[in-house]
């Protein structure tokens, strides 16, 4: 098959709630979430997952999944692995929309032998990741490699 020809769908749902708090469902999870205008807007609602927040979870999670891969690729195995992301959304041309997003993973290696490859994974899944290369606005990372001392 020819990588041009590779596609994949998918599809969500989401349904009016009670009390502004739509519910979102996907056939092929069972889990329903929650999803709510945030509080910075009129009406918004805390301590809901909101749009905004959605967005900014796909990318860390996408850029999670994306590391884990490239580490199996590369043979390289981290302590640990998380990944922050802020994000700004500003009112751009009369609407509102996100300008920047920064990505913040922190890697721990067991070593400084895997420090260099760490890094190198780091570029690479900011490269690679589905959901930064699908969105718009910039998307900025940053380095952040710890090594355990034996």
């Amino acid at each position: 098959m020819d990588n041009k020809e590779i596609q994949f769908d998918y599809r969500v749902k989401a349904i009016q709630g009670e009390n502004r708090i739509s519910k979102i469902t996907a056939v092929e999870v069972d889990t329903v979430v929650e999803c709510a205008t945030p509080p910075d807007f009129p009406n918004g609602i805390a301590g809901v997952w909101s749009p905004e927040t959605f967005f900014l979870a796909a990318i860390a999670g996408c850029y999670v999944n994306t590391y884990q891969a490239l580490c199996d690729k590369f043979k390289m195995q981290p302590v640990s692995l998380e990944c922050e992301v802020s994000g700004t959304v500003a009112l751009v041309d009369g609407k509102y929309a996100f300008t920047g997003v920064m990505l913040n993973p922190i890697v721990t290696v067991a070593n400084y032998e895997d420090e260099a490859v760490a890094i190198k994974i780091i570029e690479k899944a900011h490269r690679y990741c589905l959901i930064s290369n699908s969105i718009k606005c910039p998307v900025s990372v940053s380095e952040n490699v710890l090594v355990l001392i034996p």
